[in-house]
């Protein structure tokens, strides 16, 4: 549809596709980390939760492995096989 009547030619219509005015002055440089900052920070505290859970996992993971170490001493050398050495484990001699 079209007006009834064109924009009068004293009134100024901006360009909307016009990009920032090279004149205007830059903004603080503090303020231009600021905003430099926000990823960092969406990334930082997106991640807390894994690396909690990784950090937990690890420490339920050592804590498991002493368990298993200390109950059965050569459960580690029947499963894991020492490169280069021969097929049977210390705990087999």
């Amino acid at each position: 549809m079209r007006r009834d009547r064109p924009p009068s030619r004293r009134t100024v219509h901006p360009d909307p596709h016009a990009g920032p005015d090279p004149t205007a002055p830059l903004p603080s440089p503090r303020v231009m980390a600021v905003f430099a900052a926000f990823p960092v920070a969406l990334v930082a505290v997106a991640s807390f939760p894994v690396a909690a859970a990784l950090a937990l996992a690890l420490v339920v993971g050592a804590v498991a492995g002493a368990a298993i170490q200390r109950r059965y001493p050569g459960a580690v050398d029947r499963t894991l096989p020492v490169p280069g050495g021969d097929s049977t484990a210390a705990s087999d001699r």
